[in-house]
């Protein structure tokens, strides 16, 4: 039954994303999640998640609400929680999860709220680092992605899951690229997958007020090889003589081909550095062309 706590008409993304930036459509939601679960509500703040609000004590997560099939809704939610349980078993700093469940509203709205972790996203601290700093804090993040690069059965999804590996996001590739693709991730040999946070940018990083690192929004979990973790590193001199520093260079191109290939935003992916460039994107009409461009951005100083 409708309880009239969201009122706004979403018909595609683009009215759903026009919402993100006004905590008032949500303060109706954000106000029941508090009362049902007896939180003690206080003015919302924006966080730099488009629908994550802190609560006082709390951060209040909301997603994509079931109706809308931008994606597996209700698979993130779920990938969420069974993620941030099995790193916090291996011992990660990762939120507590206070209460989670969904809202039968005029759409409905998973949810979780996690206790506030207080401290200082990652970037606000390496920009003003110097190189052996960044080291430091490098070889911290490497000795977490370790920890939780290990084999897993819990219930998220799996890189070469065919709806993973077919999904329409990668419709914006020539047919040519996608035939090829399929045919690439066929023969390539892939180590053996294991867990991977799936979205270990510097912003879900925050350091703790004792420099201890924390990892949050563990939405795009999934089981797949170790290196796509570093799918946002590439060209960082210091993450590649870190993990990668054994790999030829062959070797190394090879590798951040593959994590193009696999990775769920993939093709957004081979656009932005296609635009970082100056290439032209409708230019990748092969997994050779993909490779030619990871060389030049591995090489670009």
């Amino acid at each position: 039954m409708s309880k009239n706590l969201f009122n706004e008409i979403i018909t595609d993304k683009q009215s759903w994303k026009k919402c993100y930036y006004s905590k008032e459509i949500f303060m109706p939601l954000l106000k029941y999640i508090c009362e049902t679960n007896h939180i003690k509500f206080a003015e919302p703040q924006k966080t730099a998640g488009t629908t994550v609000f802190r609560v006082g004590d709390t951060i209040i997560k909301l997603f994509n609400p079931l109706e809308f099939k931008f994606k597996d809704v209700y698979a993130e939610y779920n990938t969420e929680l069974e993620a941030m349980k099995f790193c916090k078993s291996l011992g990660v700093l990762t939120p507590d999860v206070i209460c989670d469940g969904i809202i039968y509203d005029k759409y409905s709205f998973p949810y979780i709220v996690t206790g506030y972790i207080d401290g200082i996203a990652s970037p606000e601290v390496l920009d003003n680092c110097n190189k052996s700093e960044k080291t430091e804090f490098y070889l911290k993040l490497k000795e977490i992605a370790d920890k939780i690069h290990v084999p897993t059965n819990i219930n998220i999804p799996r890189y070469d899951d065919s709806k993973i590996i077919n999904h329409e996001l990668w419709n914006i590739m020539p047919e040519s690229f996608r035939e090829d693709r399929k045919n690439y991730l066929s023969s390539v040999k892939i180590p053996a997958p294991v867990f991977v946070h799936g979205d270990l940018g510097h912003r879900n990083i925050i350091i703790d007020k004792r420099g201890r690192l924390n990892l949050i929004d563990f939405a795009d979990g999934i089981i797949a090889p170790y290196y796509l973790e570093y799918k946002y590193y590439l060209g960082d001199e210091i993450i590649k003589e870190l993990c990668f520093g054994d790999c030829t260079k062959d070797e190394l191109y090879e590798i951040f081909t593959i994590v193009c290939l696999i990775d769920y935003y993939g093709a957004e992916l081979i656009k932005i550095r296609a635009n970082d460039l100056s290439i032209d994107f409708s230019s990748i009409t092969s997994v050779n062309a993909l490779r030619d461009l990871i060389i030049k951005k591995l090489n670009k100083k």
